[in-house]
């Protein structure tokens, strides 16, 4: 993992960590933004796992399942990994660091089913949603779709729905409209 890449993904666990101590949705949002912008310029796929994750938490922790039988294990099981996870990479200790990160996801198969069957549909519809953006900002369609690990179907279903796929592209003006404005402009 690059440096900056590295350092990018720890201050946003960080961030996330306090996010989710204080409650603070609008920020877990914003950071999967912020690391999703980041990682469609390099394609980094340790950068949109987090920026899926971390919108996967903001999904979560916006709703109170509190009466879920095992939301105090989940809670502790991600603010634990989360922790875990910013160690070892401040240690540049990655396989430690993705073990923590799996443990997330591994940890959610061994909740309550109501509970258990929630977040994943959280985190696989976070995935397709964080895959239309990356779509949105010029990635192809197909390596996008690799990049999260979800099928160009899935991917092209959601982008079709959402209108992403409709957004025009820029037009180019003609030397005519290009040379009035110009003389607008100096007059």
């Amino acid at each position: 993992m690059e440096k900056e890449v590295k350092n990018n993904i720890i201050g946003i666990l960080d961030k996330s960590y306090k996010a989710i101590l204080d409650k603070d949705i609008k920020l877990l949002r914003d950071l999967s933004n912020h690391t999703l912008h980041s990682a469609s310029i390099a394609q980094d796929p340790d950068s949109i796992s987090v920026a899926v994750m971390v919108y996967s938490f903001s999904k979560i922790f916006e709703r109170n399942y509190n009466e879920y039988k095992d939301w105090d294990k989940f809670y502790s099981l991600t603010k634990d990994n989360l922790k875990l996870s910013i160690k070892y990479l401040r240690k540049n200790d990655s396989e430690a660091y993705e073990t923590a990160m799996k443990n997330i996801l591994y940890g959610i198969s061994n909740l309550d089913e109501k509970l258990r069957d929630y977040i994943q549909e959280v985190f696989e519809e976070a995935k397709i949603n964080k895959a239309s953006r990356i779509y949105e900002h010029g990635i192809s369609l197909a390596r996008t779709a690799e990049l999260l690990g979800i099928t160009q179907w899935e991917l092209m279903n959601y982008v079709g729905t959402t209108g992403i796929s409709d957004v025009p592209l820029s037009r180019t003006i003609s030397i005519k409209e290009r040379m009035n404005y110009a003389r607008k402009v100096f007059e």
